[in-house]
């Protein structure tokens, strides 16, 4: 019987309880695979040796989640980086921007609910300056996008991975997944989530929302956009942004919104606003998106760190 292991780092831990969506199929899965590590799930303190199958979600923020990350790549024959957290940095990453002492004293001793003043530091692992995707620090095998990864396709992943087979999926964005309909739009603003009603049956981008869709990785069933709610990209970057060098989440964008409204890119440009959050909210922890030649994430550390 195959060795599972799973890992949460630093996240939510909404992606390991997602497991629980299988229903019944998980009872499939525990009969061809033994359960030997699973801190959230299980009373074990360090993973054995011989893991086949090591599902990490979260991203990397503390020396501890390093260690982890470390330990379970000698022990695991296949790691699985399962959630945005780990493929990307997700919402642990935008901690890139803020230095370390900032954020510990915003939440320690700036806090009006705060009533200690004191920072903890005894019993603590120490916090990174970043947080890190998992692939930026060890090999990973399998990324499975998704905040958390959708059921329908868990099943069609992590299923066929444990009886032995390579898993075949699709690759489009949100985009591809929508059925709303994008057509040249005049008179372009670009519109906060909360004004106005959403039109139905026509693309939301066009409406002046900024949609993350033709960016975002699908598998989601872009159930947020068939509901009148913009994308906001919490699957990460789409394929054709992760392949092409020259390609990169906010230029892209802008270069939709060309396309749609006829409009020069630089009175596109003006109208953003709060880029890390509404643009980059889920992969400023990625050194694949950072390192982009045309990406925006160095430009705002430094903005932020000046």
């Amino acid at each position: 019987m195959l060795k599972l292991a799973t890992e949460p780092l630093a996240s939510c831990a909404g992606c390991h309880v997602s497991i629980l969506d299988l229903h019944e199929d998980i009872l499939q899965l525990l009969g061809k695979a033994e359960l030997v590590y699973s801190p959230i799930l299980m009373d074990v303190k360090e993973p054995p040796d011989g893991i086949d199958i090591a599902i990490i979600g979260g991203a990397i923020r503390n020396k501890e989640n390093m260690e982890r990350v470390k330990k379970l790549r000698q022990k695991a024959k296949t790691v699985i980086a399962y959630g945005t957290c780990a493929c990307f940095g997700g919402v642990s990453g935008l901690s890139i921007i803020h230095s370390r002492d900032e954020i510990l004293s915003s939440v320690y001793t700036d806090s009006v609910s705060t009533t200690s003043k004191t920072i903890p530091k005894d019993d603590i692992p120490e916090l990174l300056y970043r947080g890190y995707a998992v692939g930026d620090v060890i090999k990973v095998d399998y990324y499975i996008t998704g905040c958390p990864p959708k059921e329908t396709f868990l099943r069609k992943i992590l299923l066929p991975l444990v009886e032995g087979h390579v898993p075949e999926l699709p690759k489009k964005s949100v985009c591809a997944e929508c059925d709303r309909n994008m057509e040249l739009v005049k008179n372009w603003k670009l519109k906060r989530r909360y004004e106005g009603i959403p039109e139905e049956g026509k693309c939301l981008l066009g409406q002046g929302y900024l949609c993350m869709g033709s960016v975002t990785f699908g598998r989601c069933g872009a159930l947020c956009t068939h509901h009148g709610i913009p994308c906001h990209g919490c699957s990460g970057p789409s394929l054709d942004v992760l392949r092409e060098p020259c390609r990169d989440l906010y230029n892209i964008l802008v270069m939709r919104i060309q396309h749609l409204t006829e409009l020069p890119q630089a009175e596109i440009e003006k109208e953003l606003y709060d880029v890390p959050h509404t643009i980059y909210p889920f992969v400023m922890g990625s050194k694949i998106m950072e390192n982009k030649s045309v990406s925006k994430i160095p430009d705002i550390i430094k903005e932020r760190h000046l």
